[in-house]
């Protein structure tokens, strides 16, 4: 699995030298071109070699899933952070507006968010980084509020360590690992929905070297070139399948780990 992870890593941020062709380069002279030497996936509509931008996009749509993860995460964790730590009504306050964020459909959400900035990769992810940080931050809060109640905590405020010391040193390494393997899990999830806003015409430009908009600029063709849309089609689901494969195995080595140490500690 690791192997498979460096390999696909690799590609990621090597795919744009690996391209033979630029992605954008249109020749229409050699539209709907079938596999060959020169193309080996054949061309599109517009001429463009299909695996050129089959690589950029890897970059583009991982680099995107990633900005959203990490955007999600920061907010989920300073808010559950307040929530598990202070308790009481600002607990409640930050539970309730939680909760009134998850209840809403994520995609039908985030369709909202993006249709009303318009089109463009960064109002693709903060569509999708708002509606995204709930399950962080119910995450972090149930951490902190198991960690608050421990030893150490209690003689640091005994010590009068101030609060956001307290917080920052002593229980936000604690929700590290399990902010890791989530992160793992939702990084699928957040690929497939910044594909699908992208083919519905809510994500990037049209143009772009995208695997969701790819599938939806190939879609007029599918009776004739079938390819266009498999190609991007099936590399989504190899790499969300991937992905989730290697959060199993991220979460199969924190949980030994864990267990490990359990076991040494009695």
């Amino acid at each position: 699995m690791a192997i498979a992870a460096g390999c696909v890593l690799l590609l990621i941020l090597a795919g744009p030298w690996l391209a033979p062709h630029d992605p954008y380069q249109a020749n229409i002279l050699n539209r709907l071109a079938e596999p060959s030497l020169t193309h080996p996936l054949g061309t599109d509509a517009m001429g463009r070699c299909l695996l050129s931008r089959l690589l950029h996009g890897a970059q583009l749509t991982t680099g995107a899933a990633l900005a959203v993860v990490l955007a999600a995460a920061g907010l989920g964790t300073l808010i559950g952070a307040l929530s598990g730590y202070f308790g009481g009504l600002c607990d409640r306050a930050l539970m309730r507006l939680t909760e009134g964020v998850s209840v809403i459909p994520a995609l039908a959400l985030a369709m909202v968010i993006a249709g009303v900035l318009g089109l463009g990769l960064k109002a693709v992810v903060l569509a999708l980084a708002c509606v995204h940080w709930t399950d962080y931050a119910r995450l972090v809060r149930n951490v902190i509020m198991v960690e608050r109640s421990k030893a150490y905590v209690m003689a640091a405020e005994a010590l009068g360590v101030p609060r956001t010391t307290i917080i920052r040193r002593h229980l936000l390494p604690n929700v590290v690992a399990p902010l890791l393997a989530m992160g793992s899990y939702s990084l699928s999830w957040v690929i497939l929905a910044f594909a699908g806003l992208s083919f519905l015409g809510l994500g990037v430009e049209p143009g772009a070297a995208e695997w969701g908009r790819m599938v939806a600029e190939a879609r007029s063709h599918l009776r004739e070139y079938p390819r266009l849309v498999l190609v991007p089609g099936l590399t989504i689901m190899a790499f969300v399948i991937l992905i989730n494969l290697l959060g199993d195995a991220l979460g199969d080595r924190m949980r030994e780990g864990r267990a490990n140490y359990l076991t040494t500690r009695s």
